[in-house]
């Protein structure tokens, strides 16, 4: 535990009282892998509602799930947002600047409606394997899941010192993994094989069975198995049974999620099969590559062909 994990600031103005919580946990005793830096929020009445912003080297989320409205940041950038939306501002380049920017919420709602902004420490590992760079304004299709785990955030860090670092990681983790799946738009149909590619190598959760490949790229087995061939060299299975354990051996070392958790988010229905497939890949089982606490994975590694079984129709898990 961290005994005082967030300080509480408060503000006010004739429109909106905010409530903000500023990270005083120190960075090298944390064990949290993804750390919430601030977290904010506020009432805001009808009207412009202008809060001072300052972009840094973090993500910041601003979510305002109850009303119409809209938003300008710096008079430069207005979006129009829906109840259902989300809007991610990403980190500045370690050589710019800071610039203090001003965002206007305008709630056009004749009752106040709740605002939640927070930042999130920069981290290469999640911002690879989320595709966040990809995020701006997202249109949620389950805004209900998505504010049920800020809600849990905020409870957790109103809590002060009763909150852990590793409580926070897995619920950011949480909110990230929802977050990503309401991006997956996927191209079929198009003839782009390489971006269909890329959004397999990073949700290969999202493809159980070969049939599902075959529905992704709408075309037959045999044809999906050249096209996987080409331009991976593995055949469609193997590809993302790769996919699936190199994306848990992040999970492994840079959350503290759990091994349970872990295995599903990658699609294994149960830790068994996961540990098993897992430790045939990788040469040692997940707990163990956990506490080595380092990024390996045997891209290289030749593997016996067994000719006497045919190729499986359904993914293992």
């Amino acid at each position: 535990m961290i005994a005082e994990m967030f300080r509480k600031r408060t503000r006010e103005s004739r429109l909106f009282r905010e409530s903000t919580w500023f990270n005083m946990g120190n960075e090298n005793k944390s064990t949290s892998r993804l750390r919430l830096i601030y977290f904010a929020e506020e009432d805001c009445l009808k009207g412009k509602n202008v809060f001072p912003i300052t972009p840094g080297l973090f993500w910041v989320f601003h979510f305002v799930p109850k009303a119409k409205r809209s938003l300008v940041v710096n008079g430069s950038v207005t979006k129009q947002l829906l109840p259902t939306d989300l809007y991610v501002k990403g980190p500045v380049t370690e050589t710019s600047t800071p610039v203090r920017e001003k965002e206007v919420l305008e709630n056009q709602s004749s009752v106040p409606v709740r605002r939640y902004y927070f930042a999130i420490e920069r981290n290469v590992y999640m911002e690879q394997m989320f595709r966040m760079e990809e995020w701006g304004l997202i249109h949620l299709a389950d805004a209900e899941a998505v504010l049920a785990c800020v809600e849990e955030m905020a409870e957790r860090v109103r809590s002060g010192g009763n909150c852990s670092a590793q409580e926070l990681s897995i619920l950011l983790f949480r909110f990230l993994t929802l977050i990503s799946g309401e991006q997956r738009e996927y191209s079929h149909g198009t003839g782009n094989y390489e971006q269909l590619m890329g959004t397999i190598r990073h949700f290969p959760q999202d493809y159980p069975t070969l049939k599902s490949l075959e529905n992704a790229f709408r075309v037959s087995a045999g044809t999906l198995r050249k096209i996987f061939l080409r331009l991976t060299g593995k055949n469609p299975i193997d590809f993302v049974v790769h996919a699936r354990l190199k994306n848990s051996c992040w999970m492994l070392v840079d959350s503290e999620l759990p091994i349970r958790e872990i295995a599903a988010l990658n699609g294994y229905s149960s830790v068994a099969f996961y540990s098993n497939a897992f430790k045939k890949a990788v040469g040692v089982s997940p707990s163990q590559y956990r506490k080595d606490g380092r990024h390996y994975f045997p891209d290289g590694r030749k593997k016996k062909r067994n000719r006497s079984k045919s190729v499986r129709r359904k993914l293992p898990g």
